[in-house]
């Protein structure tokens, strides 16, 4: 049966592998994987990087421990926001995209059109992110309505005025800890 070529995904793997190890020994590398209970040879670490070594999942997690990344950022890297990135041969979307898909924050639709129904993010939310789980999310969201549409019309016009999606998620996660003021007028972010 001939083996079948790596994918997208597959071929950042491998690239990853390789840019994160950067100085660091095939030797070291392969000491430490067998120091998590998942040893491979310094031969089979640059066939990893070569990309004629498939990874499996547990090659994945042990890869990640050792390179002191997450599982996501040897699959997708550190491309851009807005880069182009294929998650299958087929299927392809941004960087940011993908990123927020791999967390559980957005709905990729192979094929279809339009943004998804809210009852879809609330689903899919909902079952990739059982650490973020607060009961039934539509059920909350419901029941928080008219104290959520404040909200979400005031994240649309910072969108619309230029906050990047990616600090207005941080402002939003980091809001119980800052009070109602944010950091500002240093040059460092820090006040």
């Amino acid at each position: 049966m001939p083996t079948q070529q790596q994918g997208p995904v597959g071929q950042r793997v491998a690239r990853n592998v390789s840019n994160l190890r950067g100085g660091r020994s095939l030797r070291d590398l392969s000491a430490a994987l067998g120091g998590v209970g998942r040893p491979i040879l310094p031969s089979g670490i640059i066939k990893i990087e070569n990309g004629t070594r498939r990874v499996d999942a547990d090659d994945l997690a042990a890869l990640a421990l050792t390179l002191g990344v997450t599982p996501n950022r040897l699959m997708l890297g550190a491309e851009h926001e807005s880069e182009p990135v294929k998650l299958t041969p087929q299927v392809e979307t941004t960087a940011n995209g993908a990123w927020r898909w791999a967390c559980g924050e957005h709905v990729i639709r192979p094929g279809a059109h339009g943004p998804p129904a809210v009852r879809d993010v609330v689903a899919f939310m909902a079952e990739n992110r059982p650490h973020a789980a607060i009961g039934d999310l539509g059920a909350q969201l419901a029941k928080h309505r008219d104290a959520l549409q404040p909200v979400v019309r005031a994240a649309r016009a910072a969108l619309k005025a230029g906050v990047p999606a990616g600090v207005l998620r941080h402002a939003m996660v980091i809001a119980e800890t800052i009070g109602d003021e944010l950091p500002g007028g240093g040059t460092d972010g820090q006040d």
